[in-house]
Parts: structure tokens; C-alpha cells; sequence
């Protein structure tokens, strides 16, 4: 189990390390407990109070009370996951993945208290009567929905640990698992829910790394590598802080107005979060000035001490942010809203066009945040840094491009971003990115093939047409997907182009036009031909299909083009990389394969590099 979670032998049979991460864990327990219940009281105490009304259901006291608590304790649950998956994944110590095996169980039956807690003060039901209504109740409301989808991941998290999946793939699904509620509540309805939704979901995400970082380096901090861990965290720390404080004004200009801020009840506990966040980046200041550098000399005591008051302070912004999830928001100006910007989160004044602008926050920060790591990361040659930035301003472009903005509303341009995005922004961040990683093949063949199918051949589209939860999977999974099967090359590409000339082919025979029930909802000043529009995202298919052929077969890196021009000119045949599935340099001593070209752990001037590369 260590050695399929990337942990050595040398990791497991320290005992000094062991003890030190044990200790770190005892001693974080008591200030953790303190945490969970005075954050869980805040958050009560801050809940606005709803006095039963005669006539009306009433939940009860252990509903209104009991819902707060468990939320707030379910998210510390969650952030430290978070941060001990953190550490596994930095290969810190093996006793984190036994921490998080153990807190993800608290949180999968945290989440699950809280569907049950959710229904019942949705129905104004008391705990004893709200089982009798309970499966039936779930599916309607949005809210017990995504906590019943966090305790699932919660489950696979678990469930991943005694597999001994890989830390990336552990954490990855535990990141995935704080989002779902922030997709819900007050930010998904209104107008630009679009933006306010994705904003809260980088906001929780953030607060998750850097609360759950900041707990696992409390664990850690008296280890050898202390000091290092707390360098490579501080600029962790910094970013998360960054993050939180724009996604939170983003936010909350989003709901109230000015005015509102000193005014209103929502507004004061708005200004105490923006307090809390300040007075953290206070504390990781001092981090910088001070306790890092005693730190380096030896003395993690100022670290953990400033540490200590700083993740209580956090724990108690957890029951602030749970207490204000709770309040409800200023209504201000009273402003009719289309139907179209119920729906979407905007309206869409004109026909379809290209020329137009509507920042998509989470693939457009992707995309930003990528260049910009790339260029601190690495230092690959001109074409390849050139087709990396290529890719990261294409993501840019088609999503927050007239493209992006009509994606909702229009089939052909939804199906064309999915292209985009999942096959030609791949391209090229897969040709670009210089540090030697092959997936398998059928896996990375399965993953970019199996979405189209889902959606536009089976008919998956008709069920999550319209939901921004579903856009921003679909685009996510694309791109990742893509990316994996960019980089092997070879036979995967054919067979996945080969599923998309598929599903242009069943688009284009189809007599009823997928999410039609969603479009003819939509209030638009321009009128639509729903097939028409189909038949011209198949045709995009197609294309796509068409060329993700021509691109693996004119490439010089096209394994199987490669293979057949060796052949047809009596050349010998090239040995197959076994891990990447394309063909070793043959004949030129002077080229080094792409795979080497980068590979971690090895210094720059270690690096093999393509004479011909510019």
C-alpha cells in the first residue's frame, strides 16, 4: 500500500518521523475539539433565530440548532482531509493517510446528518417525522442533493485510501468534494449566479488547501524538513489568501450594495469575515518575518505557537462563513429578471456572435494561473514554452469569448467549446509541457471518449442541460481527459476520433433536438431552428474527428505514421516506447526522445533538449 502511494519503505521505517508525526497529530487534537465547538456555537449564535409561528411546520430547536453545528463541524471534517491528502501527496509521512482515512469517515457521516437535517428544516419537519419523507424529498432539493453527492465522494475518498490510489487522485476527488454546496444556496439563484457560484466554489476551495495546509504543517513542523515544507506552504498560503480575498469581494458585490454593508445584518457579518481574513493575512505575514526563519535555526516553537491561534482563528471563520450561509441577503433594488438570466445567469440580447465578453472565472483563472506557473516552473525550450501559452490563452479565448458566453443557450457553440477545450487546448499543453509523464492508454482512451458518448449519442445532454454544475464537469473532465490522451499519441487518438466521428454521425440523424426542453424555455429576441443547429454540431464532430486524424498522422511524434513511412522506406523498424506508446529516436544520436526532455528531480543543466527545437 506505501509503494502504490508513491510513499518508500525508507518513509514507513523512520521511527523518529513517525513519532514526530504522532506527536504533532496528539498535540493538534485539543486545539482541533476547541475549534469544531466554538466555531459550531458561533455559528448557532449568528444563525438568524426563526421563532415557531403558530400554524406554520416548525422543525424544532434540535433542527435549527443542530443544522449549523453539523455544517460547520462536516467542513473542518472536510479541510482536513484536505491537508492531510496535502501531505500525503507531498510525501511527507505516512501517518497523514492514515489521519485522513479516519476524518474522511467523520465527514461522509457528517454529510449524511446533514441531508437528513436539510430536508427536515426545508419541510419544517422534526427530526422523528422526517424519515417517513425523506427519500422522496431529496431529489428536490438542490441543497440535500449536494450534500448527498459530498458524502459519496467522501465515501470514494475513503475508499481510494484502502485501494491505495494515488495521492493525486485522493486529493483531487476530496477537493471535488467541498464544492458541490457551494454550487448551491444563494449564489446559484439570482442574476450572474453564474459568476457568483463559481466564485464561492474558488473561494471554498482556497480556505480548504490553506486551512487543511496549515493543520498538516502544524503536524509536521518539528520534522527534519519542517523548514523546507513551511517555505514551499507559505507561498501556498499566500496565493490561497490572495484567492480568498477576491473570490469574497467578487462575491459579496455580487448581493449588496454598499450601503448595505453598514446597514444590514448580512452586511455586518460581511464586514467580520473581511476582518478574520485581514487578521490571517496578518498572521501568515508574521510567518514570513519571523517564525520562518527561527524556524530554519531550529526552534519550531514560535511557529506552532502564532500557528495554534491562527487555525483556531480560521475555525472560527468557518463557523462566520456557516453563520452567514444561514442569514439571508439584502433583497436592495427590485429588478424584474428575464427568464433567460433566472436560468443562465444573464441575458443574451443578440443572435449568436463571436465578438462579445463574459468572464468565465474558473477556466479563465485556470488558464492565467497556468501560464503564470509554467514560466516560474520551468525553463523549456522557446517552441515548447510558445505552445504551452498557445494553449492556456486558447482555454482564455473560447471560454470567456462570445463562444463561451452563447455555450449555454446555443447546442453548436456548447459542442464546440466541448472541442475546443477538450481536444485543441490539449494539443497544445500536452506538446508543451516538459516533464516526462505517460498515462495508459486505454484508460486515457476510455476517459476522453466516454463524455461525448454520454452525452450526445446515449442523451445524457437532455438531463444537465442548462446546470452550471454540469458545465463546469463536462469542460473540466474534457480538458483533463484530452490532455491525458494528447500525450501518448498513437492509437488511443485514432480510436477516440473515431468516437467523435461517431457522434457527429449520430447528430446529424437524430430527428429530436437534444435539450430542447431547456432551449424552449429560454426567453430570446432571436429566434432558433433546434435541429438546424444540432445538424451544424455535428458537422463540428466531424471536423473534430477529421482533424485529430490528420493531426496524429502528419506529426512527427504520430506513432503509427511514423511506423508505416519506416517501413514503406526500408528503414528497421523503431523500438515502441512501452510507457508512451510512440517510437525511441532511431538514427539520430544527436535527439533525445520528448519524454526526456524534462524529468523531475533533475537540474536544468541535466536536462536532454532537441537540437532542433528553437
Amino acid at each position: 500500500m506505501d509503494r502504490a502511494n508513491g510513499l518508500g519503505a525508507t518513509d514507513v521505517d523512520r521511527p523518529s518521523r513517525h513519532r514526530s508525526g504522532g506527536g504533532g497529530v496528539r498535540a493538534l487534537r485539543p486545539l482541533v475539539g476547541i475549534g469544531v465547538v466554538a466555531a459550531g456555537a458561533l455559528a448557532v449564535w449568528l444563525a438568524p433565530g426563526k421563532a415557531p409561528v403558530p400554524g406554520l411546520p416548525d422543525p424544532g430547536i434540535l433542527v435549527r440548532s443542530g443544522l449549523p453545528v453539523v455544517r460547520t463541524a462536516s467542513e473542518i471534517a472536510a479541510v482536513l482531509v484536505v491537508g492531510a491528502l496535502l501531505a500525503v501527496a507531498l510525501r511527507v509521512d505516512i501517518v497523514a493517510l492514515r489521519i485522513a482515512a479516519r476524518v474522511t469517515l467523520v465527514w461522509a457521516a457528517l454529510a449524511l446528518v446533514m441531508v437528513v437535517l436539510t430536508v427536515a428544516d426545508s419541510l419544517g419537519q422534526p427530526l422523528a417525522g422526517v424519515f417517513d419523507v425523506l427519500v422522496p424529498s431529496i431529489g428536490r432539493l438542490p441543497v440535500a442533493v449536494a450534500w448527498l453527492v459530498v458524502a459519496h465522494l467522501a465515501g470514494l475518498v475513503w475508499l481510494g485510501i484502502r485501494l491505495a490510489l494515488p495521492p493525486a487522485v485522493l486529493l483531487t476527488t476530496a477537493l471535488v468534494g467541498v464544492a458541490p454546496v457551494a454550487l448551491t444556496g444563494h449564489s446559484s439563484a439570482g442574476g450572474d449566479h453564474d459568476i457568483a457560484s463559481d466564485s464561492l466554489m474558488l473561494h471554498v476551495l482556497a480556505m480548504s488547501v490553506w486551512v487543511g495546509g496549515l493543520a498538516a504543517l502544524l503536524v509536521f513542523a518539528r520534522r527534519p524538513e519542517g523548514a523546507a515544507l513551511a517555505r514551499r506552504f507559505s507561498s501556498v498560503a499566500l496565493g490561497c489568501w490572495v484567492t480568498v480575498v477576491v473570490t469574497g469581494v467578487v462575491n459579496a458585490l455580487l448581493r449588496i450594495s454598499i450601503v448595505d454593508l453598514v446597514t444590514t445584518r448580512y452586511g455586518w457579518l460581511v464586514l467580520a469575515k473581511v476582518a478574520a481574513v485581514g487578521a490571517l493575512g496578518a498572521f501568515g505575514y508574521a510567518h514570513r518575518r519571523r517564525t520562518l526563519d527561527r524556524l530554519d535555526a531550529g526552534r519550531p516553537a514560535s511557529l506552532l505557537r502564532l500557528g495554534a491561534v491562527e487555525l483556531l482563528l480560521m475555525l472560527l471563520t468557518i463557523g462566520l462563513a456557516v453563520g452567514l450561509g444561514r442569514t439571508a441577503s439584502p433583497v436592495g433594488e427590485r429588478r424584474r429578471l428575464s427568464t433567460t438570466e433566472v436560468l443562465i445567469g444573464y441575458d443574451l440580447p443578440g443572435p449568436p456572435s463571436m465578438i462579445g465578453w463574459r468572464l468565465d472565472l474558473v477556466f479563465g483563472t485556470v488558464a492565467v494561473v497556468g501560464a503564470i506557473w509554467y514560466l516560474i516552473r520551468f525553463r523549456a525550450p522557446t517552441g515548447r514554452m510558445v505552445s504551452w501559452l498557445s494553449g492556456c490563452a486558447l482555454l482564455f479565448a473560447a471560454t470567456c469569448s462570445g463562444l463561451g458566453e452563447f455555450e449555454p443557450a446555443v447546442f453548436s457553440a456548447h459542442v464546440s467549446l466541448h472541442v475546443i477545450v477538450g481536444l485543441a487546448v490539449p494539443a497544445l499543453l500536452a506538446y508543451g509541457y516538459p516533464v516526462e509523464w505517460h498515462p495508459k492508454p486505454t484508460i486515457a482512451a476510455v476517459s476522453a471518449g466516454v463524455l461525448p458518448v454520454l452525452l450526445y449519442v446515449v442523451g445524457g445532454f437532455d438531463e444537465v442541460a442548462g446546470q452550471h454544475w454540469a458545465r463546469l464537469a463536462t469542460l473540466a473532465c474534457s480538458l483533463v481527459a484530452g490532455f491525458a490522451l494528447l500525450r501518448l499519441r498513437g492509437i488511443a487518438v485514432y480510436a477516440v476520433a473515431g468516437i467523435w466521428a461517431a457522434v457527429g454521425g449520430a447528430l446529424l440523424m437524430r430527428e429530436t433536438a437534444l435539450g430542447r426542453g431547456f432551449y424552449g424555455k429560454l426567453d430570446l429576441d432571436w429566434t432558433r431552428d433546434l435541429l438546424a443547429d444540432q445538424r451544424l454540431a455535428g458537422w463540428v464532430a466531424l471536423g473534430a474527428a477529421v482533424a485529430l486524424v490528420l493531426f496524429e498522422w502528419r506529426s512527427p511524434l504520430g506513432s503509427v505514421r511514423g511506423e508505416v513511412l519506416r517501413r514503406a522506406s526500408g528503414q528497421p523498424a523503431a523500438t515502441i516506447d512501452p510507457a508512451g506508446g510512440g517510437p525511441a529516436a532511431i538514427g539520430r544520436p544527436d535527439r533525445v526522445p520528448d519524454r526526456l526532455l524534462l524529468r523531475p528531480g533533475l537540474q536544468a543543466g541535466q536536462q536532454g533538449r532537441h537540437r532542433s527545437d528553437p
